[in-house]
């Protein structure tokens, strides 16, 4: 299931939530999305906890345990539209979406606790062993599904525990005060247990994005390299996001990358690379993507955008490399001839024949002189 949550908006709820600062944004978001990721981990639960307050009802139909039901049962309701309307479905038009799923986490744990209290204070042993029973492996469950935002979790926990120790004290029978003599053991275990799930999950997550960084940006440049590139020039060809809004493709190649590279060698030839590439992604707009698809030849991405858009960048980028070369007496003759091609999401054609009128505008730079760019 896609994941369409977000970062909460209101400071209260974002305290719970913001461990992990120095982390990716990516990686955040992915810690944050265990209470919006099952929709059978929600029916489970809600099904445990009415089976508990439907036994107390049938057991003890007091104005405490019918509240408790109806409490159970609208609390969950709501749980469930949240998920399901905006997050589950994509379709989330709630500013606050987010917000009220996790504070109606906090309310749904503290509503078990209270309940547990109440059965511990009514003195019925089998409610005591259910709802006793029931909240500790509600903990457990809390601690493995929201383990990537554990200061959440342990919020959950304190309000599923808390009350139900509080209770020993309210009802005759002295032994189950022990509870209160356990808690400090279980809570610091559990504590213990939360930040080390996040630890492993949150390791996890950091080599998963360095491995997909890896695979799909170049190495020397950092920018991205052909597999990268393709992967983004499909998505712009499938994409319905943007409607039929054209998107522009430039090829650049250097002009006498060779004679400077034999010349001077591979270390002042990967300098030249690295400058190259980092011009170029200064020159480009935010939301344009850059490529080092081998050697001294370079893909620029430009969604959204047009003819005159994309000549002003390429004018930019002939300008800039100019500039730069101008700065060494060895770099003579350095340059670079650029083939802009534009295309609509629309249009029937694959990647590779992108590419390729991209790649035969470039070769038609060259053959104009060099250090120019033409379309095709």
């Amino acid at each position: 299931m896609s994941n369409f949550h977000s970062f909460p908006s209101t400071p209260f709820i974002r305290w719970f939530v913001k461990d992990n600062q120095s982390l990716d944004r990516d990686i955040r978001l992915k810690l944050l999305k265990g209470p919006f990721t099952s929709r059978a981990a929600l029916v489970a639960a809600g099904m445990n906890t009415l089976l508990v307050c439907s036994v107390a009802v049938v057991l003890h139909p007091t104005l405490f345990f019918i509240s408790w039901l109806v409490a159970d049962m609208v609390i969950w309701i709501i749980r469930w539209f949240l998920l399901q309307r905006f997050m589950a479905s994509g379709k989330s038009s709630l500013r606050y979406a987010t917000d009220l799923s996790l504070l109606f986490g906090l309310i749904w744990a503290a509503e078990i606790g209270i309940g547990t209290a109440g059965c511990i204070i009514s003195q019925d042993p089998v409610l005591q062993v259910l709802a006793c029973t029931s909240a500790v492996s509600m903990n457990g469950a809390i601690a493995m599904r929201n383990q990537g935002i554990p200061r959440y979790a342990f919020t959950q926990i304190l309000l599923t525990d808390i009350p139900m120790k509080l209770a020993t004290l309210f009802q005759p029978e002295p032994m189950l005060r022990l509870l209160i003599l356990q808690a400090p053991m279980y809570l610091t275990g559990l504590w213990v247990l939360l930040n080390n799930l996040n630890a492993t999950l949150t390791t996890a997550y950091i080599s998963e994005a360095q491995s997909t960084h890896s695979a799909t940006h170049d190495k020397l440049t950092g920018v991205l390299n052909r597999l990268g590139i393709l992967n983004l020039m499909t998505a712009s060809l499938n994409s319905k996001t943007h409607g039929d809004s054209d998107f522009c493709v430039l090829c650049l190649d250097l002009d006498g990358f060779k004679k400077i590279n034999d010349a001077n060698g591979h270390a002042t030839g990967d300098r030249v690379l690295v400058s190259f590439s980092e011009m170029v992604t200064r020159v480009v707009r935010k939301g344009d993507a850059v490529a080092r698809i081998g050697g001294d030849e370079f893909i620029v991405l430009m969604p959204d955008t047009d003819k005159i858009s994309a000549s002003l960048i390429a004018e930019r980028i002939i300008k800039g490399l100019e500039d730069y070369a101008g700065k060494y007496e060895n770099y003579e003759g350095l340059g670079v001839s650029i083939g802009i091609t534009q295309t609509s999401p629309s249009e029937q054609g694959s990647v590779d024949q992108v590419l390729s009128r991209a790649d035969v505008a470039m070769y038609n730079a060259k053959s104009a002189g060099k250090n120019c760019f033409r379309f095709g």
